[in-house]
């Protein structure tokens, strides 16, 4: 018998209610792979037509520790059109089915291992599980896996399997229905359908614009008889009724209109377009989003400009900073900057400048003192930076002038006294608006070389006669010296012989200068 002869054979219909499947499983020519082999376990035994589950008729992997997966591979040499998957496992012991926790069944069109996302069952691992398994499993692959990368047993060293046979059903290419016999003729060059629901595969339908998998109506997005119609790209989840291209769920965001082909209204955003662009400048924003596309009004900021501005910020997108001058930490208007009013030094709308030239204080309302170079003193404190001006006493914000008869830096000149009906000085310069007689130049403090007044003339009289006095008073005090020495040399000759001295009279004479 030839090898095709004894496939058309093995290939005995299997039978389910309602349902006639081929059984794609042949022995001898069906062939399986493990990833690993305990002793002379091997994976044919699974594929030998045997149902047996006593362990000496089963394939088995490996027990190595450090082993971290589990695998059978079925090659049924060809693709089919799978339906479900039937396997035996081992059942003498029973520890068998708590093993095979955990495991998937997967597909595949060649050797390498399909991922997770390939499966077409994963066990959840939390029920227990009959020796013997059929899952569904409507592929279309010439691989079939059973995988197992857990350890559910807790003893056991590695994850294993103890697969005793398996079977695989399903159609032919391009078959499904009862007993394989309905082609599918609605999937794309008669590629292969579900075996039992009639779905195309990944190659889709024959036709352009019919929605798979089952190729009946139309793919979302498009409508009409032929479904040659694209439906509005703004329809929500891209549905519109199939004949006449109404947006069946409504539309997407920023759109309205029966076909969702109209933007919202200027001013409008979102589903349905119920929400306002607010504070967007010109009141215009993003119709989906409401993003405002041309900044914020003053105040306000963020993209769709539904925060205000930080605090310390103000105007147009809140870029400009407050002058952080407003009275008590108030914060400026966030729109515009103002503040209600100004701490100590600054003045403006905004307080942002501090107090003209000559002023100061709350207000700006403070007169600045006798700064020197006429500059200006501190908009705060009233402080003069470089001292104080000819005329003004040293004090920080030179507010007080020199007492009278004082002139000069920081007061330290004293005016001569000689000011014309003794008036005082100026108390920058020091000088005298005229002198008084006797007296000449700006300060008035230079004589003119005779006395003027009475005052004067008295004056040098009265030292006239306090020396005439002195050197009456010098005479009479050196004749009573001679008198009282003549007297003692006559009692005490021997001891006073040769030591006449000057008399003290005779000494402070010789010291005065004439007048």
């Amino acid at each position: 018998m030839s090898a095709l002869s004894a496939v058309l054979v093995y290939l005995i219909p299997f039978v389910t209610p309602g349902q006639t499947y081929l059984q794609l499983v042949e022995h001898g020519y069906t062939t399986a792979t493990s990833s690993s082999t305990y002793t002379n376990y091997i994976a044919s035994r699974a594929v030998d037509g045997d149902v047996s589950q006593d362990v000496s008729r089963c394939s088995h992997t490996d027990d190595k520790r450090g082993i971290k997966e589990a695998w059978l591979r079925v090659d049924l040499k060809k693709k089919y059109s799978i339906t479900s998957v039937k396997f035996w496992n081992r059942n003498d012991v029973n520890i068998n089915s708590r093993r095979l926790r955990g495991y998937s069944i997967r597909v595949s069109s060649d050797t390498a291992l399909p991922p997770p996302e390939s499966s077409c069952y994963t066990d959840p691992g939390i029920v227990t599980l009959s020796t013997i398994i059929e899952k569904d499993c409507e592929r279309t692959a010439r691989y079939v896996w059973i995988y197992q990368d857990k350890t559910p047993q807790y003893n056991d060293p590695c994850p294993m399997l103890a697969i005793c046979e398996v079977q695989v059903f399903g159609c032919e290419l391009g078959k499904y229905g009862v007993s394989c016999t309905k082609t599918c003729n609605h999937c794309k060059n008669n590629a292969t359908c579900g075996v039992a629901s009639n779905k195309c595969n990944e190659e889709g339908c024959a036709h352009a614009g019919f929605q798979t998998p089952y190729c009946q109506n139309c793919i979302d997005g498009k409508y009409g008889e032929e479904c040659s119609e694209n439906c509005s790209k703004f329809c929500n989840r891209r549905n519109c009724n199939g004949k006449t291209g109404t947006c069946t769920d409504g539309c997407l965001a920023g759109y309205s209109g029966s076909r969702c082909d109209q933007n919202c209204d200027t001013g409008k955003y979102g589903f349905n377009c119920r929400k306002s662009c607010e504070n967007c400048l010109e009141g215009i924003c993003n119709n989906v989003n409401g993003i405002c596309t041309k900044g914020c009004e003053s105040g306000f900021k963020t993209s769709m400009c539904n925060t205000t501005c930080d605090k310390g910020y103000y105007g147009r997108d809140c870029k400009h900073n407050c002058s952080g001058n407003c009275l008590n930490g108030e914060v400026c208007d966030p729109r515009d900057g103002t503040c209600p009013s100004c701490v100590v030094g600054f003045q403006g709308t905004k307080c942002d400048q501090k107090c003209s030239y000559g002023t100061y204080g709350g207000n700006c309302s403070e007169i600045c003192g006798g700064c020197l170079n006429d500059t200006t003193c501190h908009h705060v404190s009233g402080q003069c930076p470089s001292g104080c001006k000819p005329g003004w006493k040293s004090t920080p914000k030179c507010d007080l002038p020199c007492t009278t008869g004082t002139f000069g830096l920081n007061c330290l000149n004293v005016c001569s006294g000689h000011c014309l009906h003794s008036a005082p000085c100026d108390r920058r310069t020091g000088h005298c608006q005229d002198c008084s007689q006797g007296w000449t130049n700006n300060f008035c403090n230079e004589q003119t070389g005779k006395p003027k007044t009475d005052l004067e003339r008295m004056t040098l009289e009265h030292l006239k006669l306090d020396n005439e006095r002195l050197a009456a008073e010098t005479a009479f005090l050196k004749t009573k010296e001679k008198y009282l020495w003549l007297k003692i040399n006559s009692e005490f000759p021997i001891e006073l012989k040769n030591k006449i001295k000057p008399s003290i009279s005779e000494r402070k004479l010789s010291q005065m200068k004439p007048i």
